[in-house]
Formats: C-alpha cells, sequence, structure tokens
C-alpha cells in the first residue's frame, strides 16, 4: 500500500457502521467548524504521544500493549479526518450533527477513517481499498484480544501476551505510522470534501439499510436505469437516497412501476 489514491466515491467506504442497539447515550457538545478544528488538531497530536508510546513498549517487548496502543493512534488519526471532513457537512442540520458524534464513537469508523488519507496517494484505488479493508478487519478483531483476558467457546483462555505475535505488532506500529503520516498531510494539503445533501442523507441512512438495498435486484435494475440516463453525471449518493424515498421506504418496486 505504498502509493494510495483516494476515490472520489470513498467517502462512503470508510462509513462501517453507523452504531448499534447498545450503543451508549451520546454527550451533550455541539458540533461546529471551530469545534472540528479543534478537535482534529488535538487528535493529530494525541496520535503521535501514543505512537511514541507504543514504540516504548515495542521496544521492551511488550508485544500485546504495544499492538492496543498502535491501534488507538491509528484511531486517533482516523478521529483527526473524520473531524476534517465533516467539516464539510451541513453542520445546521441537527440530524447530522448527531451522526457526526455517533462516529466519533465508532471503532471501526474511526479505524476506516485512518486510511483515507493514505489511499488517497494511491495510483490502484481498487487495490489499495481492498489492501486496507482487510488490514482494517483485523486491526479491530485484535484491538481488544491485545489488553483483554477473554474466555473462548472450548473454555480456552484468550491471554494477550500469549497470541498477539511479535510481527504482527512490528507491522501495527508501522501502519499506524504510514495512517498518522497521511492523514496529516492530506490534512494539511486539501480543503474539507463539499457534500451534496444527497451525500448528507445518504450519511444518516442506517448501515444496514444501505446493505439491503444494494443487494436487492430491484435496486440493481434502477441503478442501470440511471446510468443509461445520466452517463458520466450519474451520482451514486443521489441514486440510493431517491431509491430509498421513492421506492425502498414505501415497499414499492422500480422493475413494477416502469414495466
Amino acid at each position: 500500500m505504498s502509493s494510495w489514491r483516494y476515490p472520489e466515491t470513498a467517502e462512503s467506504l470508510v462509513s462501517f457502521e453507523k452504531g448499534s442497539p447498545g450503543m451508549k447515550k451520546l454527550r451533550e457538545y455541539d458540533v461546529h467548524d471551530e469545534f472540528l478544528t479543534e478537535y482534529g488538531n488535538a487528535s493529530i497530536k494525541n496520535a503521535q504521544q501514543i505512537l511514541d508510546d507504543a514504540k516504548i513498549l515495542l521496544s521492551h517487548k511488550s508485544f500485546a500493549r504495544a499492538y492496543f496502543l498502535a491501534v488507538a493512534a491509528i484511531e486517533e488519526a482516523g478521529k483527526a479526518y473524520m473531524a476534517f471532513a465533516s467539516r464539510g457537512r451541513n453542520l445546521s442540520d441537527e440530524g447530522l450533527k448527531k451522526k457526526v458524534q455517533e462516529m466519533f464513537e465508532n471503532h471501526s469508523q474511526k479505524i476506516g477513517s485512518a486510511f483515507a488519507g493514505w489511499i488517497a496517494k494511491s495510483s490502484n484505488p481498487r487495490e489499495s481499498v481492498e489492501a486496507a479493508l482487510d488490514l482494517m478487519i483485523h486491526l479491530k478483531h485484535g484491538r481488544e484480544k491485545s489488553m483483554y483476558v477473554d474466555a473462548n467457546p472450548d473454555n480456552s483462555l484468550s491471554i494477550p501476551m500469549e497470541i498477539v505475535r511479535p510481527a504482527a505488532t512490528i507491522d501495527s506500529v508501522k501502519v499506524a505510522e504510514n495512517c498518522l503520516h497521511h492523514t496529516k498531510t492530506h490534512i494539511s494539503e486539501n480543503h474539507p470534501p463539499s457534500f451534496s445533501s444527497f451525500d448528507d442523507k445518504l450519511f444518516c441512512l442506517r448501515s444496514e439499510k444501505i446493505h439491503e438495498i444494494c443487494n436487492n435486484d430491484d435496486f440493481r435494475g434502477y441503478l442501470l436505469s440511471e446510468l443509461k440516463q445520466t452517463g458520466r453525471k450519474f451520482n451514486f449518493s443521489k441514486a440510493i437516497v431517491t431509491y430509498h424515498d421513492k421506492y425502498f421506504s414505501r415497499r414499492k418496486r422500480f422493475a413494477t412501476k416502469e414495466s
């Protein structure tokens, strides 16, 4: 993943889990441009400090704890990118501000967002995203196992210092270094992305609903129809939001209407 380029639709790629029924209640604070700028700067600074601590632990062969801190540094870099990108949202909308707050609380989204700047340098977007997704899965699963003792279904114990391999820790620290470096570079060299009303509405849709729509044959038919009509002006956010509003939410089928 040495040369990544961030695809135009990649904002949707870092929206993995929008929350869960068991998510804790959000704290009361206001989300606005100045706050997000300060939040992002503080997250970058904290990510560097956590990464430095991870390197110290790695030098003392405390592999499990170093791994955990490396993932924490990656999450802080992700928060910095989230804060940067969220400045392009319609922050006068209370629903959108709540979604931004939820995003800051989600481990998967923080890890995913940490790769955005790195992907921006890619010369092969598809290959880079696939590699990033694979890393994200490993980092997410390894995060808890590197810190806490847990019980397995066969009654054996998962003990951090026994299961975290030195090579995995070294790799995680390197990944954290790259995520932080590219996040800092991307933020310093770019303006926050501009989001349309369709982008914002897609951002607010639950991931489970988006997944259901995208795996619907009727939606695929609608998508092909839109592609034929709009050509290069095709907008995925507009397509999925429009399909949701006109058909999915009303339990109607595009194919039936058009046939």
